[in-house]
């Protein structure tokens, strides 16, 4: 279901952008610092919601990594408790009364 609304809204989002940009189909003048370029504003825009999303990936692939190597520490720790545990029970019960 998750994934179901997250494609709609990546539909809805491709949707807008596609009908913003060929409504504003003019050209623009981009301005460097060493001079400036006339490009189509359909570019400009397409090429802004393509950094955008590289940009929105990248910062989520550190935590990505982060929460994946603490999981991995917490699995470790999980697998010694375990193993602790088992040989707990395998010991045998001394009653002294």
């Amino acid at each position: 279901m998750k994934r179901i609304v997250n494609l709609v809204l990546i539909l809805i989002v491709t949707l807008v952008t596609v009908t913003f940009t060929l409504l504003n189909s003019q050209t623009v003048r981009i301005n460097y610092y060493f001079g400036s370029y006339e490009i189509d504003l359909l570019i400009v825009i397409v090429v802004a919601l393509v950094l955008g999303a590289l940009l929105g990936v990248t910062a989520a692939l550190g935590k990505l990594f982060s929460l994946k190597q603490e999981m991995s520490r917490k699995e470790k720790k999980i697998k010694i408790t375990e193993k602790e545990l088992e040989n707990l029970r395998s010991l045998p019960l001394k009653d002294d009364h």
